[in-house]
C-alpha cells in the first residue's frame, strides 16, 4: 500500500488524531496520524519502520468550523502519557550533551529512542498533570521540532510563576528567559496568537515580545494584536536568538522585565 494513499482516505478533520496497525509494517497500534494546520503529520512507533513523514490535505469546511469553535472556547487539557520509546534522558549521552550545551540541567528532559530527540513535557497551568511533549531532533533530522500530541498551544518552564511574560519563538529561548530573568518564558506551538493564548497572557502584568532578530514583522504583529487586549506590551530589540544568552541581550532583557 502506498502510504500518502492510506493517509488520504483517513479523511482527519483538522486537530483530530488517529491510531491504529501501522499500514507498512503491521505493527499493533503503533501508528498515528494527527491532522495540524491543513497538514496530517504521520509515525509508526516501532523500531525499524520507516513510516513517518507528512501530508498536505489543505482544509475542509468541516475543519474551519473545528477551528473557529475551538479558538473560542478554552482549552480542555487531559493527562497525556508518553510513548513507550520515550525514555528517561538523564543517562543518554546526546540529551546530556544537549543540556549542558543550552544550560538546561534544572529542566527534566526525556529522550526518544527511535527518533534521536531531546523531549521536553509539558504541563498544565498547575505544573502537575502532563498534557503534552515537544521533542527537539538531536541528529538534525526534519522536522527540527515535533510536538507529541498537539493538544498544548503554548509551553512555560516549570517554574514558579512570576509577574512577567516573555513571548519567545522556542522552547529553549522560553527556558533561557526563564532562568535569566524576573519573568516566565512563553513558547508559541504555532504560528499565530490565539485566544488561548490570549488568556493565559492575561494573567501577567507585563508582556514582553522578544523573537529573533530576523523576525521583526512576526513582531509588530503580535505586538498589535496582543495590545487590544492587554495594557502592557512591549517588544525587545535582541541583538541575537535569546537563547544564545549574549550579555546585552540579557542586559536588556532583565532591565525591562524588573520595570513591571
Amino acid at each position: 500500500m502506498i502510504i500518502k494513499d492510506y493517509i488520504d482516505d483517513l479523511q482527519l478533520s483538522e486537530g483530530e488524531s488517529y491510531r491504529s496497525d501501522c499500514p507498512m509494517c503491521r505493527g499493533k497500534n503503533t501508528f498515528t496520524a494527527t491532522k495540524m494546520n491543513g497538514v496530517i503529520l504521520y509515525n509508526c512507533y516501532k523500531l525499524g519502520c520507516d513510516a513517518k513523514g507528512s501530508s498536505s490535505v489543505g482544509y475542509t469546511r468541516h475543519d474551519m468550523q473545528i477551528m473557529l469553535q475551538k479558538d473560542s472556547k478554552p482549552e480542555k487539557k487531559s493527562e497525556f502519557v508518553l510513548p513507550d520509546h520515550v525514555i528517561e534522558g538523564d543517562k543518554n549521552y546526546l540529551t546530556v550533551k544537549f543540556k549542558r550545551k543550552w544550560k538546561l540541567n534544572t529542566i527534566k528532559i526525556f529522550y526518544d529512542v527511535k527518533d534521536q530527540r531531546a523531549v521536553f513535557p509539558i504541563y498544565n497551568d498547575n505544573k502537575t498533570v502532563m498534557v503534552d511533549a515537544i521533542g527537539r531532533s538531536l541528529v538534525g533530522e526534519y522536522p527540527k521540532w515535533l510536538r507529541y500530541s498537539g493538544k498544548a498551544s503554548y509551553y512555560i518552564p516549570p517554574y514558579p510563576k512570576k509577574d512577567a511574560v516573555v513571548i519567545v519563538e522556542d522552547v529553549i529561548s522560553a527556558i533561557a528567559v526563564s532562568q535569566e530573568s524576573d519573568a516566565d518564558g512563553f513558547a508559541i506551538l504555532g504560528t499565530s496568537i490565539t485566544n488561548s493564548h490570549v488568556d493565559k497572557l492575561l494573567e501577567y502584568d507585563r508582556v514582553v515580545i522578544a523573537l529573533d532578530p530576523d523576525a521583526m514583522s512576526k513582531t509588530i504583529k503580535y505586538t498589535k494584536e496582543l495590545r487590544v487586549h492587554h495594557s502592557n506590551v512591549v517588544a525587545l530589540s535582541l541583538g541575537d536568538d535569546i537563547k544564545y544568552r549574549k550579555v546585552q541581550d540579557m542586559n536588556n532583557l532583565k532591565e525591562i522585565t524588573n520595570e513591571c
